[in-house]
């Protein structure tokens, strides 16, 4: 028969077990949320998938674990770490984890053909929860990023708008006619011209003179007029 002393040891052994268990959770999941944490990776955003686990231990307390990674990217598309479970300064395990790490926004989507230089509204949009983890550009978030935009290259239905893919509309376009302003101590002449780039008020474009035949830089001050200063 057990003495009360050994009664007492094997309730308080007992105990620690059970808390511990009640505290233990699946390895895939601690190594997830561990993730999410370190990260600030809002679970709104971002889907976390386990593809691989070296680790042979399933339940685990979270305080017992810990990772490095081994991506030197930003935490999203394939992603490792090095996970390890110490108990009470002890290594217990040691492996990696392989995840797969998706974003997800509420971007702008074409639901219409769109075509090169095409002026952009928000008719030829909508604004849906995408998978933009491929992305390499920057997505449009509303539809009043594209106010006086166009776009640079052709879009087709169910592509997400990015940033890469629209610019302002020009005030000179490729190929227009415009005046060229000469400025200088003589006074102001003027002669024909052709602006060989698109540009926007400010800004400096090639420009031929269809006097001379020369091409020129000239500063776009309206949709018509460049001026040339000395």
């Amino acid at each position: 028969m057990k003495s009360r002393h050994g009664w007492l040891t094997t309730i308080i052994g007992l105990l620690v077990f059970l808390s511990q268990s009640a505290t233990a959770v699946e390895l895939n999941r601690a190594v997830v949320d561990l993730v999410r944490e370190r990260y600030q990776l809002d679970s709104s955003s971002y889907e976390i998938e386990v593809v691989a686990n070296q680790l042979k231990t399933r339940m685990v307390n979270p305080v017992d674990l810990s990772f490095r990674s081994l991506t030197q990217t930003e935490p999203v598309g394939p992603f490792t770490v090095m996970a390890e479970i110490t108990r009470e300064g002890v290594l217990i395990e040691r492996g990696q984890v392989r995840m797969k790490i998706s974003k997800f926004a509420d971007v702008l989507v074409a639901s219409d053909q769109i075509g090169r230089n095409d002026l952009l509204s928000k008719q030829k949009f909508e604004l849906k929860r995408t998978d933009v983890t491929s992305l390499r550009e920057q997505p449009v978030i509303s539809t009043a990023d594209i106010k006086g935009m166009r776009a640079k290259r052709n879009l087709r239905v169910g592509n997400v708008l990015t940033m890469g893919a629209i610019e302002p509309v020009p005030d000179i376009d490729v190929g227009g006619e415009v005046t060229i302003v000469f400025t200088g101590n003589w006074g102001t002449i003027t002669a024909p011209g052709e602006s060989m780039e698109s540009g926007v008020v400010g800004t400096r474009v090639r420009v031929k003179n269809l006097a001379s035949g020369k091409i020129i830089l000239a500063t776009v001050t309206s949709g018509k007029l460049v001026e040339v200063n000395p």
